[in-house]
């Protein structure tokens, strides 16, 4: 009876777990200070890449207190395209899906870390992501 009731408690305690991550996910607005931070987190690897300043167009911004994933199309200030042909990815084009950004952040020691990102995969490059790196699979868009 005892072992019953301790293995009761513990599925209990994992379902409850799971559903309070899973609530705790949420996106932020435009304009948000989280957002913003996110985001800028992300835009130095990514203006390295791109070779130039950019802003994204954001797709996917899915947050917990702990992780962030991201999924952003970035251009040239004002709106312009990036030309691939201008960017670290210059020659790798037609093993590309555009320029499009996924990206997986956490949050440790008071601001947001870049953890992961891939520029224009043409698979599901983040499914391995939360085994790899410990991050909920709900963030991720997986659950």
């Amino acid at each position: 009876m005892g072992k019953t009731l301790l293995l009761a408690c513990a599925l209990l305690l994992a379902a409850w777990a799971g559903l309070a991550q899973a609530q705790a996910v949420h996106q932020p607005k435009k304009g948000s200070a989280e957002r913003a931070a996110v985001l800028d987190a992300l835009r130095p690897a990514v203006e390295a890449q791109m070779r130039g300043p950019v802003e994204f167009v954001v797709a996917t911004l899915r947050t917990t207190p702990k992780w962030a994933f991201v999924q952003v199309d970035p251009q040239r200030p004002g709106g312009a395209p990036i030309n691939v042909e201008d960017t670290s990815f210059s020659g790798d084009a037609d093993m590309m899906d555009g320029l499009t950004v996924f990206a997986l952040l956490r949050f440790q020691s008071g601001r947001w870390n870049l953890v992961e990102h891939v520029v224009g995969p043409t698979d599901v490059a983040y499914l391995d992501w939360a085994d790899r790196f410990g991050a909920p699979p709900v963030i991720l868009g997986l659950e």
